[in-house]
């Protein structure tokens, strides 16, 4: 787990703010504007680890060599979605019917 002694608040703050739009995207749409901000988020962790200042020029195509690494946030998302729509069909509850059309919602 992450301790308030290696992290300050600001980044703190930042990491939750990401798990609760992590979370909230297994279930629901990631809309253009979250996953603008998760890329940029996931983009600042990376050039946080690697100490470039936001004043640097450095693009981000050659920050993720440096930490070997390419872009994973919205990936994940999607196989986290896909996990979730798969657990969701195999019960047999109302939400399946929902998802199926065999259930009208509205």
């Amino acid at each position: 787990m992450i301790s308030k002694k290696k992290i300050g608040l600001k980044i703190e703050e930042e990491v939750s703010e990401v798990l609760h739009l992590e979370h909230g995207a297994e279930t629901g749409t990631v809309r253009a504007v979250d996953q603008k901000k998760l890329g940029s988020f996931e983009m600042w962790c990376w050039r946080r680890m690697e100490k470039i200042s936001w004043t640097d020029h450095v693009r981000n195509e050659e920050v993720l060599p440096r930490v070997n690494e390419q872009r994973n946030i919205l990936r994940e998302i999607s196989k986290r979605k896909a996990k979730w729509i798969g657990h969701i069909l195999r019960r047999n509850c109302l939400l399946q019917q929902v998802i199926e059309g065999k259930i009208k919602v509205g």
